[in-house]
């Protein structure tokens, strides 16, 4: 089982030292980053599963670092936890619609970062388990449907494309305005081979006339 990968980014080197000392009881492997905009260019590089991310930083700040990251695909399902000394509600909110999923108050209470980083795991965990299911349960849809494709065009008996794949293309020549031309080919007296030999004999000449 692979460690869990914790980015910390903020502007002030002293505060990822704070927060090393407080989950250094903690299997966790931890990746500084001092600007939004390093931290986005590095983000294949430290791989998250959680971002501590402070909010006041020059440049690219917080808010905005977190709505383009939760706006990239690969990392949508990564929960950021601001971590900011503002205290508003008007503040927290702005947070919350960048897509934030939690936050922290300065000064960092160590029980409360230790609880927060851990709930946040478990839903990072929750999460990549029913995304793994779903993977699963997609792939079994396709081949299952696949497997339905091949009963439903294909002829078991002679392998050949069945009435239901010649309809389909047929028509879809007619609606691309292709030209089109058909042959038919007609087994004289097969009743005749059926009623006689029976259904055995008459599936392997029909099988044989195929392979021909």
């Amino acid at each position: 089982m692979t460690t869990p990968s914790i980015l910390i980014i903020d502007d002030e080197p002293n505060n990822f030292d704070v927060i090393e000392v407080l989950l250094s009881d903690q299997d966790y492997e931890l990746h500084y980053a001092d600007s939004g905009e390093s931290a986005l260019e590095s983000l294949d590089l430290f791989n998250p599963d959680l971002i501590l991310l402070d909010v006041m930083m020059p440049g690219m700040d917080g808010i905005e670092f977190c709505s383009r990251f939760k706006a990239i695909p690969k990392w949508e399902t990564v929960p950021v936890i601001m971590v900011t000394a503002l205290t508003s509600s008007q503040d927290m909110s702005k947070c919350l619609a960048a897509g934030a999923d939690d936050y922290i108050s300065k000064p960092i209470n160590r029980l409360e970062i230790k609880a927060r980083v851990r709930s946040m795991m478990r839903i990072r965990d929750q999460y990549q388990q029913l995304s793994s299911f779903n993977a699963r349960l997609e792939a079994l849809v396709q081949k299952r449907t696949n497997e339905l494709q091949k009963m439903l065009y294909w002829d078991a008996l002679t392998a050949l494309p069945s009435r239901a794949k010649l309809l389909s293309l047929v028509n879809h020549d007619l609606e691309q305005g292709n030209d089109l031309a058909l042959v038919y080919l007609d087994c004289d007296q097969f009743k005749l081979v059926n009623s006689s030999f029976g259904h055995g004999v008459s599936d392997q000449l029909l099988a044989a006339i195929a392979a021909r």
